[in-house]
């Protein structure tokens, strides 16, 4: 088997993500004209950093296609990307036409994973036949609840919410198909009901889920290992052999460091040498860093600590080339938006203006007026 270098496999990634250089992007099919669209691309995009997981959308837009944040919002609001807690028990953005199929896909090893967990808090089968009923009740006729309010009604249902039992029955009430996010209400979350947000679906056959899962992890993600992808869908682990085997065919493969990759071979085409390394600014918990086992490719080991917060929240990358060399943050100011890098070393000498270009491109993306980097 072929091995493949670290450059040859961070050009396959960039094109897998639609983070390539805007220039070496083709128009036409490459190129996403719709916000359902990406998220479809991406499989499902980690979400429980709701502004973040917009710009991890909107950031995989190239041009002359360009969306604003108002845009990914309109997509939620209308119903065409769901935020919902879909693969690892983790809110994600699905499109809205995989919703179904992906939670059916996922519930499985998830609850398997879980059960322990639940009996904890005294949450088992028995419990929630009446649990569940009562939250349908309680949302029935296209209500939209805060968690609060959610946890409140409830409670006059006689249903027990306090400490971490509230938030298991909501993640096993999404995990069943019964609840998603709704619009959200400032920056509260709203619950409501998924058979009544969404039109119902037709069954995929869980084969066909398993093909469809892996060939679009691969697509999206690749060159990835299988531990890789039998991790970030939360699948068992003969499950997730059993996906990739069927998704091989489409596939390439190689060594990369004594693991062997795979990836789309539709993605060859679009792979670029890296060249001039150009900055891009990432979101946080992007997928690009968060969806695989490791990030020995993309990120220096002394380094990868740095792109966690204390409570492990993952934050925005600076990509150069398409390694992590820093984290970057934003501010509105009253002159507009200020964005401030944090490297890990000294940036490459000239790469100022470069910098300035990616963001503007998330100040257009915002909406705002770019005030300052640094």
């Amino acid at each position: 088997m072929a091995d493949i270098s670290r450059q040859e496999l961070i050009a396959l990634r960039l094109a897998s993500h639609r983070l390539a250089p805007v220039p070496s992007m083709p128009s036409g099919p490459a190129g996403f004209k719709r916000v359902e669209q990406a998220v479809q691309w991406m499989g499902a995009v980690q979400a429980q950093e709701y502004a973040h997981a917009r710009w991890a959308v909107g950031s995989r837009f190239a041009e002359p296609v360009a969306v604003t944040d108002a845009a990914i919002e309109g997509a939620l609001a209308g119903r065409k990307v769901v935020r919902s807690w879909v693969l690892r028990g983790t809110l994600h953005l699905a499109a809205a036409a995989d919703l179904r199929w992906l939670l059916a896909l996922a519930a499985p090893a998830l609850l398997t994973r879980t059960a322990a967990a639940y009996r904890e808090v005294n949450l088992d089968e028995a419990a929630f036949r009446k649990i569940l009923p009562a939250l349908r009740k309680c949302l029935e006729g296209g209500q939209q609840l805060t968690r609060a309010e959610l946890f409140a009604a409830l409670a006059r249902r006689r249903i027990d919410t306090e400490g971490p039992r509230g938030g298991r029955i909501l993640y096993r009430a999404a995990q069943a198909g019964l609840i998603c996010l709704g619009d959200p209400q400032g920056k509260q979350a709203r619950y409501t009901l998924l058979d009544e947000w969404l039109p119902p679906q037709p069954e995929l056959p869980r084969e066909d889920a398993l093909k469809k899962l892996a060939q679009r992890y691969f697509a999206s993600h690749g060159p990835a290992t299988l531990a890789d992808f039998t991790w970030w869908s939360g699948l068992a682990a003969g499950e997730a052999r059993a996906a990739l085997e069927m998704a091989a065919p489409g596939l390439a493969h190689a060594l990369f460091e004594r693991d062997t990759v795979w990836w789309s071979k539709g993605t060859q085409a679009l792979a670029q040498p890296t060249g001039k390394p150009a900055p891009q600014l990432l979101a946080g918990f992007d997928e690009y860093v968060l969806g695989y086992t490791d990030r020995k490719a993309i990120v220096d080991t002394a380094h990868a600590g740095k792109l966690m917060t204390p409570n492990g929240l993952f934050r925005p990358a600076l990509l150069i080339g398409g390694r992590v060399a820093g984290t970057w943050q934003a501010e509105v100011k009253k002159s507009g938006l200020s964005i401030s890098t944090a490297p890990f070393t000294p940036l490459p000498r000239g790469s100022a203006g470069a910098l300035r270009l990616a963001a503007q491109r998330y100040a257009a993306f915002m909406d705002l007026p770019l005030a300052q980097v640094c």
